[in-house]
């Protein structure tokens, strides 16, 4: 089996009750499309335990790149010599990672060791920006929150970062004809609200064969191919 999570935002006891659900196999697959990280306080202990199963494979969302950003000069000791040597994309990297929930990562990182610290930020800048995947004879694209500047005959790798991971798709965008475009970031409760569906969590299936899952408000979301 392949399974997608997407917004687990460092939920640990929803990620663990999810992995107990799906009874995660060695021969199986679990794709997690990103902001693992953030507002909840177990982001890095969740981290930790997806870099300990091969079989559990990232993709980067927009809160991970935030981090990446971040990350490499705030866990050097501060100095009033490097302070100074803070650019302008790093300060507003931080202000936009601290009004989104960095908070509560940085507290947790505060608390773990050196060396998972390191191996961490690691993890991070190594996370894919896509992945293709064949599963039940049918063909998918997992990525953190669709496909921003859509051209059907675009190929993935000509698309940029903020792409991927920034897109807000419209319910009506046509994707692929052939191939269905797995996301998350947007809560699945916001885009049952666009199509006219209140007060609906459960993972939400476009029309044009772009179904998107996304867990970021109800951690129900998932999606088993």
């Amino acid at each position: 089996m392949t399974y997608t999570i997407s917004d687990i935002h460092g939920r640990y006891d929803r990620y663990t009750a999810l992995l107990e659900c799906i009874n995660l196999r060695d021969e199986d697959t679990l794709y997690v499309l990103g902001d693992v990280i953030d507002r909840g306080p177990d982001g890095c202990k969740i981290l930790l335990d997806m870099m300990a199963r091969p079989n559990v494979l990232p993709i980067l969302g927009n809160h991970e790149f935030t981090a990446t950003i971040c990350l490499p000069w705030l866990l050097r000791e501060v100095t009033s010599q490097n302070i100074t040597e803070l650019g302008e994309t790093q300060v507003a990297a931080l202000g936009e990672w601290i009004t989104n929930g960095s908070n509560t990562t940085l507290r947790e990182l505060n608390r773990v060791s050196l060396e998972d610290r390191e191996e961490i930020l690691e993890y991070l800048q190594e996370m894919e920006l896509y992945a293709e995947v064949e599963a039940g004879g049918r063909s998918f694209i997992l990525v953190h929150a669709g496909l921003d500047n859509f051209a059907p005959d675009k190929l993935l790798a000509d698309y940029a970062l903020p792409d991927f991971i920034f897109a807000r798709s419209r319910l009506d965008m046509d994707f692929y004809p052939d191939r269905y475009l797995v996301y998350g970031h947007t809560p699945t409760r916001v885009l049952h609200r666009w199509a006219g569906n209140l007060r609906r969590t459960t993972p939400f299936f476009g029309e044009c064969r772009s179904p998107s899952t996304v867990a970021a408000a109800s951690m129900a979301g998932g999606w088993a191919a």
